[in-house]
């Protein structure tokens, strides 16, 4: 089963993107901002992080940059979300602008698993 790591820091968002992940067979764990996500992932390898950009603390890109400096995480993709953008350029394996489909994660989990 693959394991994705969801960072939002938007609560309400937070918890229905994992329900959706959830009933797609996804083992989901939760972080509410880039900090928790790290030590998170240095618990246990996520096989996908879908962060948000924009938190307090640590945001996506910082938290990129922290899970690329750890040897075992540096491979980790990361799907990146955010209501601007789109990003700078950055090693991401994709980018969803907020609103986005629920289908359109999906679609993108999927090939990201299948790659």
């Amino acid at each position: 089963m693959t394991t994705i790591l969801l960072v939002e820091d938007d609560l309400n968002l937070l918890r229905a993107l994992e329900t959706l992940l959830k009933g797609h067979g996804y083992r989901v764990r939760t972080a509410a901002d880039g900090l928790l996500a790290i030590r998170s992932a240095r618990a246990e390898r996520p096989d996908i992080v879908v962060s948000d950009w924009m938190m307090p603390g640590m945001d996506g890109i910082a938290l990129i940059d922290a899970l690329k400096s750890v040897p075992q995480l540096a491979d980790v993709p990361v799907v990146l979300t955010s209501a601007v953008g789109p990003p700078p350029a950055i090693p991401i394996s994709g980018f969803l602008r907020k609103p986005f489909p629920a289908a359109t994660l999906l679609d993108m989990l999927r090939r990201i698993v299948k790659s």
